[in-house]
């Protein structure tokens, strides 16, 4: 396929409440949709059989359920994805040694918008749920891009520093779809920026996706307290979350029925400590790092997703808790399990004092996450 066949291009129209959509699109038909409201992925269209167009993202039939958004559909998770036990922040070089000297340090607490006990993507506040400014938006031969900004003020949901936020969209005539994250801020803080659309490649969300095949490079997985707190570090090896190789879902969770922290987290959602073959430098490309971190493939190998990112951690979701009933696109329904997300971050719960590298963005740094999906 050549690039100037399949040049990528870019449309956009202001949607509800001011928002905007914005559709990157090849000439083959693929396209990708996002929204300025949460800086989010609303959808995700690729060809299949018979010349359709097959959306592969979980989307809302109604735009205005983004408003709420209980499941955190497409949105980009920040400041921090996951979740900081107990709302406690450690800003100091006691509990950060590698961090420079803070402007303030000590613990801040957070607002815990999570059963009101731990703080989940970021707190109440948090900026999937904001309008994000589209601050750019072009594309060439090669390439189709749109630039996402948001501020968060010091002290937003107990948060030090202000905090300038960029989320890069670009897609490329191959169908690669390259999501950037950058931040910024003026007293030292923690940055844990992700994605958070979930994915059916079979694009039918009436049924539960885990007859998909996934391959995750990743030699140990973390157990979860009931919480969804890390518990402790443990190999993948002769478990349900061994993933080494192309493995249906569907036969993990039928060889292991009664496994506990399946039974615990209604299926997956858990991290996986990612292995790479060679170490990531800031210059290199992802995709020159080694093989892709996730592959999810369907059955008959019609429709692959390939992931690369520079994060050292995926947490996989398979869906356990999404409602049944929800009206998504195509007016279907949800149901439990019928997509999965695969959130590329820090270690989970990173400050909460596991032993997992917990580092914090003093001012003049940069903080940068990307992450590659490739759909092929």
């Amino acid at each position: 396929m050549s690039t100037t066949k399949n040049s990528p291009a870019i449309n956009s129209i202001c949607d509800f409440n001011n928002t905007i959509t914005i559709t990157l699109s090849c000439t083959d038909g693929f396209r990708v949709e996002l929204s300025s409201l949460g800086a989010a992925i609303h959808g995700v269209f690729c060809p299949v059989s018979g010349g359709r167009l097959q959306n592969i993202a979980l989307s809302y039939y109604d735009k205005k359920e983004y408003l709420s958004n209980g499941l955190y559909a497409g949105a980009t998770l920040a400041p921090a994805a996951g979740r900081i036990s107990n709302g406690i922040l450690p800003i100091d070089k006691a509990h950060c040694p590698g961090t420079n000297s803070a402007k303030k340090s000590g613990l801040y607490h957070l607002s815990r918008n999570e059963n009101s006990c731990h703080t989940l993507h970021g707190g109440y506040h948090n900026a999937s749920f904001q309008n994000w400014d589209l601050t750019a938006a072009q594309s060439t031969e090669n390439q189709a891009q749109a630039v996402f900004s948001c501020h968060l003020p010091d002290g937003l949901d107990g948060f030090p520093g202000n905090r300038e936020l960029t989320a890069v969209y670009t897609l490329y005539p191959d169908h690669r779809l390259s999501v950037r994250y950058e931040a910024r801020t003026d007293q030292d803080t923690y940055f844990n920026l992700s994605n958070h659309t979930y994915f059916n490649l079979f694009g039918d969300f009436n049924r539960p996706a885990h007859h998909h095949l996934l391959q995750i490079q990743a030699d140990h997985f973390i157990s979860n307290q009931p919480d969804f707190i890390p518990e402790h570090t443990s190999l993948t090896a002769d478990t349900p979350f061994d993933f080494r190789i192309p493995t249906s879902v569907h036969n993990q969770l039928c060889d292991y029925p009664d496994y506990p922290q399946l039974l615990r987290n209604q299926g997956y959602n858990h991290g996986f400590i990612l292995k790479r073959s060679k170490q990531i430098s800031q210059t290199a490309s992802l995709l020159t790092s080694g093989v892709p971190d996730l592959t999810c493939t369907l059955p008959d190998h019609s429709l692959t997703m390939r992931v690369w990112s520079d994060a050292p951690c995926m947490v996989f979701y398979s869906g356990g808790y999404i409602p049944s009933g929800l009206l998504l696109r195509e007016k279907q329904l949800s149901c439990p399990g019928c997509a999965y997300a695969f959130e590329f971050q820090d270690y989970p719960d990173a400050p909460g004092g596991h032993g997992f590298p917990y580092i914090l963005t003093a001012p003049g740094e940069t903080w940068s996450r990307e992450i590659i999906y490739h759909f092929s």
